[in-house]
């Protein structure tokens, strides 16, 4: 977590994330995180002038960033890349799990299904999208801030893809992604009381779809899964669906690890 971001929950470098060769990744190019909703005067200076954020990519849902939109940061392209928006898209996420509702369009979804649904094809044109422009913002030395609604899956998904490219292994990828859960226990009452409402005021019922919410290591395997399933191997993922070349790999490693 950010020491120096405190009105923005779940904001990280990936820099220092170990990869392949005894290297690392290089800090100060990818940051990940939750909404810039509710962005402090003093966080947005930290992240324009000290982090030196040039790119915000917002991977969530229109009606999400309508709902909540970022704080604008001066000097910083923003880039609304969704993953499910049934307008910009033509997909929309509408499968709750048991005993819940959909609540206007927020609904509870069952961590399994939704991670294997994000790797449906037009969500994963979608990723594609997004990581070009972290890359490209790399390639320039422009650092990028990419998030989604609280930073813990969508926005899990794109770091994983980044650290993919750069080289990690799945356990270093997965030690960032549970660092997730460090901010959200400290924050726990707001996620408790969106399921208490998409339960219809069951308490038993929010609680358990709360701890299931927790950033844990089947949600990775079942993206993984689902992705072999679906495209052969991660490794064939990379290349014909995210348009990631041997070529292209080899310069990212090169400019953003150390």
């Amino acid at each position: 977590m950010s020491p120096d971001v405190h009105s923005v929950a779940n904001v990280r470098d990936l820099g220092g994330i170990p990869v392949a060769g005894g290297r690392a990744v290089k800090p100060g190019l990818f940051f990940r995180g939750s909404a810039l909703v509710g962005l402090s005067p003093h966080d947005k200076e930290t992240l324009v002038l000290r982090k030196g954020i040039r790119h915000v990519v917002d991977v969530r849902c229109g009606w999400e960033r309508e709902a909540k939109p970022d704080v604008e940061l001066p000097g910083v392209a923003n880039h609304f890349i969704p993953f499910y928006d049934l307008e910009l898209v033509g997909i929309e996420y509408t499968h709750p799990t048991d005993g819940t509702k959909i609540v206007g369009k927020d609904v509870a979804c069952e961590p399994a299904h939704f991670y294997r649904s994000m790797t449906n094809p037009l969500t994963v044109g979608q990723m594609a999208k997004a990581l070009s422009v972290m890359l490209r913002g790399a390639q320039f030395g422009e650092p990028v801030y990419v998030h989604c609604s609280g930073g813990k899956d969508r926005a899990g998904v794109m770091s994983l893809l980044v650290l993919t490219v750069l080289g990690a292994s799945r356990e270093a990828i997965l030690e960032d992604y549970l660092l997730t859960n460090i901010d959200r226990d400290k924050n726990i009452e707001p996620i408790y009381q969106r399921f208490l409402r998409l339960a219809g005021g069951d308490e038993r019922k929010a609680r358990e779809i709360t701890d299931a919410h927790r950033a844990i290591p089947q949600n990775l395997e079942t993206f993984y899964s689902a992705i072999d399933e679906s495209y052969g191997s991660m490794d064939a993922f990379m290349r014909n669906q995210m348009h990631v070349s041997d070529e292209l790999r080899v310069q990212m490693r090169g400019i953003c690890t150390c």
